[in-house]
């Protein structure tokens, strides 16, 4: 027997949903899994219009029906953003009449933000969101205008850039490289220059050891705590092949099945799972930079290499030149950084016969800050500093 076809729309979410206007409130959507749960919503509704006082539109209906909207749009890896900032949002307007939600009221709170040091992205994120929940009270008519439209550039802390993984970092991954999955994980991750959901999903399908290349073409996500892969990581840049060097080939393991997950042979963990073990392994290792931070090793690597920036791009999976630029910049500022240490040291140790303050973690020579103080914590790495006597024969008598 054929299912009853019905008269409201279905969602993607497998629910009903429907507009009604409804005198004295307006404009209002209504959900339900049958025709007879929303017919009968629509007559509460009624019915409450109609009594002395009826409930005004709070920010926090009009949202709630937003999301309704805007969820099953989203991608896993988005959602639980989306949801930490709403909760947020709402927490600041929820209560209010959405009609008397002001521009000032807007303005103040995102100041507020950035005066907490909210990071530029951080700000512009939530005043999308509260930006795009007014639009949708404009479009029912709760509103008349959306007072977000002509508010003020409100900035924020500006993005810290994403240097390369420590030098001692670099040797911890190193030793480590033919221990467990995860420890293979990460030295693949500095030597390929992938994102760490696209080696999660890297399957022995994907590997072509004859030409050593690897197909990226996919990525992890998260549906609370089940894992899926995704396809197409990010943006279609991210669907593209990269280079499996000899280094490499030799610390990937070999499985029959086609299949089989290169790092999680046992099947894609859970989110808890995954997350416990990047952590596990970050503790034991001794490794305090990220996964990501290796993306930029690599680009390191490559300019080292004396490859080309566009080169370098299609290998990165970045959808602008732009972005593999800024990191071949900020690897050319490093560099001259250390000439700089390597020159300061020879004037420290040999010229001027001082010791000199060496940061055991990334190797920068520092004595004094321009202001005459001295360094207690590395400027560039941030770990606390230690001295480090100089050691000659030249030494002076006592």
């Amino acid at each position: 027997m054929a299912k009853r076809k019905s008269k409201y729309h279905l969602r993607p979410d497998g629910r009903l949903e429907t507009t009604e206007v409804i005198e004295g409130l307006g404009r209002r959507h209504f959900y339900g899994h049958t025709d007879e749960e929303i017919d009968e919503k629509i007559e509460k509704a009624k019915e409450a219009a109609k009594k002395p006082g009826a409930k005004v539109r709070t920010f926090s209906d009009v949202a709630d029906d937003w999301w309704e909207k805007k969820e099953p749009k989203l991608s896993p890896n988005s959602l639980n953003s989306y949801k930490s900032r709403l909760k947020e949002v709402k927490e600041e307007f929820g209560a209010l009449p959405v009609e008397e939600v002001s521009a000032q009221q807007i303005l103040q709170w995102l100041r507020r933000c950035a005066a907490q040091g909210l990071a530029q992205k951080g700000i512009t994120n939530r005043r999308s969101i509260v930006k795009s929940i007014l639009d949708y009270a404009l479009a029912d008519g709760d509103i008349p205008a959306n007072p977000c439209t002509q508010l003020p550039i409100v900035k924020g802390e500006p993005a810290k850039k994403r240097r390369p993984a420590s030098e001692a970092d670099v040797q911890k991954i190193e030793q480590l490289k033919d221990g467990d999955l995860i420890a293979r994980l990460f030295y693949f991750l500095e030597y390929t220059g992938c994102r760490v959901g696209e080696a999660t999903v890297l399957q022995q399908k994907d590997l072509d050891l004859e030409s050593h290349k690897a197909r990226i073409s996919k990525t992890i996500a998260f549906r609370g705590q089940a894992p899926e892969v995704k396809e197409c990581p990010k943006t279609d840049a991210g669907d593209r092949e990269i280079d499996l060097y000899d280094n490499v080939l030799e610390i990937l393991p070999h499985y029959d099945d086609p299949e089989t997950f290169v790092f999680f042979p046992e099947g894609l963990p859970t989110k808890y799972k995954w997350e416990k073990a990047m952590r596990n392994y970050r503790k034991a290792s001794g490794v305090s930079s990220t996964a990501h931070q290796l993306r930029h090793t690599y680009a390191g690597i490559m300019h080292s290499a004396e490859v080309d920036v566009k080169d370098a791009q299609a290998r990165l999976g970045h959808s602008s030149i732009v972005m593999t630029q800024d990191i071949y910049t900020e690897i050319e500022r490093q560099h001259n950084s250390k000439i700089r240490d390597k020159v300061n040291a020879y004037i420290i140790e040999e010229r001027l016969k001082q010791a000199p303050v060496s940061c055991q973690n990334c190797g920068s020579l520092y004595t004094k800050a321009a202001d005459g103080h001295v360094f207690k914590f590395c400027p560039d790495c941030g770990k606390k500093l230690e001295v480090r006597q100089k050691s000659s024969s030249k030494s002076a008598k006592p």
